[in-house]
Parts: structure tokens; sequence; C-alpha cells
């Protein structure tokens, strides 16, 4: 943001108005920084490969509102060194994940702790790309966090999962975390392939449940015949 921009962020009810950087950085309110929860040289330094993967997705995925594609092409957007690149871009909506189960008081798996540490995947969780038919009819030009879900063992005494989601126009990430350990035939990661498909949910309860639709007839066709064999993985 720079000059006058202006955000608004609110939750369907109460809108708050941020003109310009100077806005951001003051948020009396703490309605666009999440609290301080990492210390400054893992938000800053050790976590900048993250973000400047964030920004190239950022601008290919702004650059194409259109969901009627059967996923997204990583090889296009960040070229040869796309693997390393996409663990990255993965860390950070795992760092914004983490820092949502920080400011919401529930623990933060040790799993994605290590993978923001280095570790390549997450045995008890799960990172989908997803696009949300009531998420994208609002707020298709523009930034949106879904709600928090989260589950407790039968006499609630501990967190059993979790299942959170962020979009950027029409384009989001789902994480689901659950207590067990998720079996590697479930837990095909966005993050391991090159061109990993599109998730379409109806609606954010869906997204909460892991109720995927069909996509439409087009993108089907198109998920058929641009489909390798060994790099698209299933449905979450």
């Amino acid at each position: 943001m720079s000059g006058d921009e202006v955000l608004y962020w609110g939750d369907h009810e109460q809108f708050r108005e941020l003109r310009g950087k100077s806005g951001i950085k003051r948020d009396r309110h703490g309605v666009v920084k999440f609290p301080k929860s990492m210390c400054g040289p893992c938000n800053n330094a050790r976590s900048q490969p993250f973000d400047l993967a964030y920004d190239r997705y950022a601008e290919y995925v702004t650059e194409r509102p259109t969901r009627k594609i059967p996923g997204l092409d990583f090889e296009t957007v960040y070229g040869e060194s796309w693997e390393n690149d996409l663990l990255n871009l993965a860390r950070y909506f795992g760092k914004h994940f983490g820092c949502r189960m920080a400011r919401s008081r529930v623990p933060v798996p040790g799993s994605l702790r290590s993978f923001l540490d280095g570790a390549t995947d997450m045995p008890d969780a799960h990172m989908a790309l997803i696009t949300t038919d009531s998420v994208h009819r609002l707020y298709r030009h523009g930034m949106y966090i879904g709600p928090d879900g989260v589950h407790v063992s039968s006499d609630c005494s501990r967190f059993t999962g979790y299942v959170m989601a962020v979009y950027l126009g029409s384009f989001g990430v789902r994480y689901m975390w659950s207590e067990d350990e998720i079996p590697d035939e479930e837990r095909s990661q966005f993050f391991h392939f090159p061109r990993p498909i599109l998730n379409y949910f109806r609606t954010e309860e869906a997204v909460m449940r892991g109720d995927t639709r069909k996509p439409g007839l087009l993108v089907r066709f198109l998920q058929w015949a641009q489909k390798p064999r060994n790099d698209s993985g299933p449905t979450s």
C-alpha cells in the first residue's frame, strides 16, 4: 500500500478503514496485524524467502482471476527453482496459520514448526489449493481470511484437529491438521508438485468439512487433458 490507498477490513457486520502504510503500521485495533508471536529474526531475516515466494505467487494469481483452470502452474511462476520456491510459498502460509493459532491460543503443532524450520513435509497435516464459490462471489478482488475450525476430544480435554483457509482473490490455501498421522494416499501436498490441481468447494462450511464439489465440465476436461500421471495427486 502506498499514498492514500484504502484497505477495508471487517467481519460482514463491522468494517474498519485503514488508509496508506501509516494506517497499517499504527493498526491500533489490531485488525490487520497479528499480535507478536515470533522473534524479530524469525519474522524477518529467516522467513524472508517465504515472503519473496509469496510476492511472486501473488503477482501471478492476481493477473489470472479466472477459476476455469485445472490448477496452477508453478513452473511458470518460479521457473527452474520451483521446488524450493514452492516449499517457501507453503511455509509462508504455514507462518500465517501458525500466527493465527497463537492469536487464538491453541497449540501450534510441532510438525508445522519443523516445516517452517526446513522439513519438507508434515505427516499429520495437509495443505491444498482451493477455490470456494461463496468466497469468490464476495472477495474475488481482495484478500480474505476464512473462519478457524477446531476439533476437540469428546471430553474437551485436548485439541484433535484444525482446519483453516486464507484467500488471495479467488484462490486459497486450506490447512488441515489431525492429531493422528494422515495416510500418505490422503496427504497429497500441493507444494510437492509443479502443477497441483485446484480443489473446488461451494461454501466455507464445506471447506471446514472437506466436502469438495465437482468443478465445471470445462475444468474437468482440462484436468483430464493436462494431468501428468505422476504429479497432480488426488483432490483433497
